[in-house]
């Protein structure tokens, strides 16, 4: 792949360190790059398989974000009655990538996940850290947009009862924990910045520390673990463009997520996987819920199908540079907002439950909007001009927009942009509700090639032997988006995509 920057710095290789500058050299059999989910699933099945782990983490502690751990199918699945085809998950997922992919990851991902998130399950579920899984039944209802069970949430855990985020926080905090009892040596503040190479095997992987620098020798691989390039701007806009302009960065940790281990990957002789990288996008930059009646720009006037998931209704406002919308309601919402949770939801449309709890509320609503309009993201008034004003629009052109629509919803045809016609619901009942909604960036879903076994590839997709991938440093699992077939999955394939390397690491 050409790689062009306009700052023509990142992707150029640092000089090499100094012998002299090395005060610490450790020899063991994997090396970690990362203490995020992705790196402590490897460092942990790597030592429940005997091998000698050390695991080097750019910031203070190991990390953990998001609630959501998205797998195909696990034995808590079943026991709640769900269990998911393979084949259907494939080719959904193949075809909202657009078939750009890459076949065997996917499939080892598939394959394994059930494995690995039942080995997940028994250790968050242990009575040391007293655990509880929880399914997230936040669906889409529709046939456009086909969405499954899978994504798993992790409560009552350590980390949760300390105030923590529930879900992922857990999960690596008791990995992490049951590392540490078989031997597994963390590093913090010891961010690693280069690799090394002999006879054209990486061997190495050198960390600045406050002593100098420190050599890790890893005598079965180094794993790349570092995360995605959210932190790095000149990185975001050669790679993943999409990504560089949103107006909400919520990639965490802060100041951590710079691509280290792309670079780092991409100087020993690795490629990237085809730029653009893929985004994973939420609308949640300003309200949280945004629903599907009515959307309009800041010239009032509508510029989508609004019945979308919500991957499409964030790509569709950057590409048309917007960094909100507003979604309109009006008086009746309590009546059409579960109306319209038969045809469609999802995250950020309907509301964010579990199996046995109800898909709508009018007293959770309520309490979304009493936030939103405390965020300065909701408005409320008796007319449209009076909406208008405060939404900041041109009220002529808002109240033509709203009279099209509700004619629209009337006659019971979109002749615009084709929405279904249950979902065409007029809205002509005061008071009147506008809710600012737009994309935040989550994670750039992107990188190094890697192969079925996570081993990191070259331009001609052979093998740089003694490397590998995993987290969101690895490529190949979206190739052109992030596809909500079943929400969580980057976590998912962190999780999966590692235990597998842990394993493969000690065969």
């Amino acid at each position: 792949m050409n790689i062009s920057s306009k700052w023509g710095v990142w992707k150029d290789a640092p000089p090499a360190v100094a012998e002299q500058d090395i005060k610490e050299t450790i020899d063991c059999d994997v090396a970690v790059a990362g203490a995020g989910i992705a790196g402590v699933t490897c460092a942990l099945r790597a030592a429940q398989n005997g091998l000698k782990v050390v695991v080097l983490e750019k910031t203070a502690r190991w990390n953990a974000r998001g609630g959501n751990i998205g797998v195909a199918n696990s034995k808590y699945m079943r026991s709640r009655g769900y269990e998911n085809d393979l084949e259907v998950l494939a080719r959904e997922w193949i075809k909202r990538c657009a078939s750009r992919c890459d076949e065997t990851v996917l499939w080892t991902y598939l394959k394994n996940s059930e494995e690995a998130m039942d080995w997940l399950l028994d250790i968050v579920t242990a009575p040391e850290y007293g655990a509880r899984p929880e399914l997230q039944a936040c669906l889409y209802r529709g046939e456009t947009y086909l969405e499954r069970f899978g994504s798993h949430r992790i409560f009552d855990g350590p980390m949760a009862k300390k105030g923590m985020r529930p879900g992922a926080s857990d999960a690596v905090y008791a990995m992490y924990t049951e590392s540490l009892k078989l031997g597994v040596r963390y590093i913090f503040n010891a961010p690693a910045e280069q690799l090394e190479k002999k006879d054209g095997r990486v061997t190495a992987v050198l960390a600045k520390t406050e002593e100098g620098y420190m050599r890790v020798r890893a005598g079965k691989g180094i794993v790349l673990a570092t995360g995605d390039i959210g932190g790095n701007p000149e990185m975001l806009e050669d790679l993943a463009p999409l990504a560089a302009g949103c107006a909400k960065q919520m990639y965490t940790p802060k100041g951590a997520n710079t691509g280290d281990g792309h670079r780092m990957g991409l100087w020993a002789g690795g490629a990237f996987e085809d730029a653009p990288f893929p985004v994973m996008m939420h609308p949640q930059g300003y309200a949280f819920t945004n629903y599907c009646f009515l959307f309009v720009d800041m010239e009032g006037r509508r510029f989508m199908n609004e019945d979308n998931n919500i991957q499409g209704k964030c790509v569709t406002l950057r590409r048309l540079g917007m960094d909100y919308a507003w979604s309109i309601l009006d008086g009746g919402w309590a009546e059409k907002i579960p109306e319209s949770l038969k045809y469609g939801g999802g995250i950020f449309w309907g509301t964010d439950h579990g199996p046995d709890e109800p898909w709508f509320t009018v007293e959770g609503t309520l309490k979304r909007f009493e936030r939103s309009a405390q965020s300065g993201n909701m408005v409320e008034a008796d007319t449209p001009e009076e909406l208008a004003e405060k939404m900041g629009v041109p009220a002529e052109q808002f109240v033509k927009t709203l009279d099209e629509y509700n004619r629209i919803c009337r006659e019971g045809k979109d002749t615009r942009f084709g929405k279904r016609k249950e979902l065409l619901m007029p809205l002509d009942k005061p008071p009147f509700i506008a809710l600012r909604f737009g994309p935040a960036v989550l994670a750039v879903v992107g990188g190094l090639r890697v192969g079925e076994d996570m081993g990191v590839l070259d331009e001609k997709n052979r093998p740089v032997e003694g490397l590998y991938a995993v987290g969101n440093a690895a490529g190949g699992r979206y190739g052109v988006d992030y596809p909500m077939v079943i929400p969580g999955t980057s976590h998912g394939t962190a999780l999966t995509l590692a235990y597998v390397l842990g394993n493969k690491l000690a065969e």
